[in-house]
């Protein structure tokens, strides 16, 4: 089962005033904040990606290839891979069209 951790960092007093108003005015407390900033410094950014991931990336959001395909290209079970776009906000194909038999 998976612990948590806790980690103590010190901050000047003009840091810890910014985030206490940025908290504030999110309706989040310090931690949380601190929380999101440490897990989205630690997601790679998408031009860390290799060349041939991209293309599939760019591929899979103009409706050119499928789930499947874009996870072959990716390395990645489609489940995990739909977690990894959830995570960077990017839209999922989930819905048909007419068309969509055209192109497959």
């Amino acid at each position: 089962m998976p612990r948590d951790a806790t980690l103590h960092v010190k901050l000047d007093r003009e840091t810890d005033d910014k985030l206490k108003r940025l908290a504030a005015a999110r309706g989040k407390s310090k931690g949380q904040l601190v929380r999101e900033a440490i897990s989205a410094s630690l997601q790679p950014s998408l031009d860390d990606l290799p060349l041939t991931q991209r293309q599939a990336l760019s591929a899979y959001q103009g409706g050119y290839i499928s789930i499947g395909r874009l996870s072959q290209a990716m390395g990645m079970h489609v489940l995990a891979l739909r977690t990894w776009l959830n995570e960077r906000g990017i839209e999922q194909q989930i819905a048909f069209r007419d068309d969509d038999a055209g192109r497959a």
